[in-house]
């Protein structure tokens, strides 16, 4: 059971809910109407900030957006999609450089049709929502590699509380192949094993999440003979998990180990 602050989180998460639900009633009078394809495009630099501690590139980043209005109700209201992705300039090859944009704009879309598969039937039902790929963080990226996080925010009318799921994309740019946990993980058990053991260290999240759960009790809904796997990222001198929470917990929670000390069990390891 939570202690006290905990459920002081969970009320303030369900009161942001509960408003956030009224205002889904109201018209959402910066999204531009669309007909279902048609889409608001807009492309914005991620600029030099943002990818100041990353590994030397040749390649430039920007972050494509893509907002449309999924349904519109005859009262007004509106169900809306935002996605946003990564889209990379200055390849050499310009049709390697297209497959790869291509790629990233389709990871995000699978993602918005992994949490909202029943689109259809949310409209049928006048469930309204609002999905937007919130945050887009380039972690890591040079001339042969390139990995991503993203951060979502999901609201329906009928949820207490916002789904706010995680997903990254870890691609080679010499072939643009993105690499699942498969190609990543040597060994997952021993991944676990070192998770168990504290070797991680928390990068985000609740604050005493420790004192509501354990290391154990994370990892072990994850398992690689059913090729179950936590998202990861990598940046120059870490490698990241972020691990699912109960929605409670503030849905989920990231961890990183120093790279020096992950090649014990990755089998893939970044080039520069």
């Amino acid at each position: 059971m939570p202690d006290g602050s905990g459920m002081e989180l969970i009320m303030k998460k369900k009161l942001l809910a509960l408003l956030f639900a009224f205002l889904m009633l109201l018209s959402v009078s910066s999204c531009k109407k669309s007909g279902g394809d048609e889409t608001d495009d807009s492309t914005v630099n991620t600029g030099a900030e943002e990818t100041s501690n990353l590994s030397t590139s040749d390649y430039t980043v920007t972050i494509r957006e893509d907002i449309q209005v999924v349904h519109e109700s005859e009262d007004g209201r509106r169900s809306t999609k935002t996605l946003r992705y990564p889209e990379l300039s200055g390849m050499a090859d310009a049709e390697l450089e297209k497959s790869i944009n291509d790629a990233f704009r389709s990871a995000a879309e699978a993602e918005y049709k992994k949490n909202l598969p029943d689109v259809d039937i949310y409209i049928i039902e006048d469930t309204l929502f609002n999905y937007e790929v919130a945050s887009v963080e380039v972690t890591y990226l040079s001339n042969k590699f390139i990995s991503v996080r993203n951060s979502v925010y999901l609201m329906t009318s009928v949820l207490d509380i916002p789904d706010e799921p995680v997903y990254c994309i870890n691609m080679t740019l010499d072939d643009g192949k993105i690499l699942d946990e498969d190609d990543i993980f040597g060994d997952f058990n021993a991944a676990a094993s070192n998770f168990i053991d504290g070797r991680f260290s928390q990068v985000y999240g609740i604050d005493n999440l420790m004192a509501e759960t354990s290391f154990e009790d994370m990892i072990l809904q994850y398992k690689s003979d059913y090729a179950s796997y936590p998202e990861v990222w990598f940046t120059p001198e870490l490698f990241c998990m972020n691990i699912d929470l109960v929605p409670a917990l503030g849905t989920s929670a990231g961890f990183s180990i120093p790279l020096s000390e992950a090649e014990e069990f990755l089998q893939f390891m970044p080039e520069k």
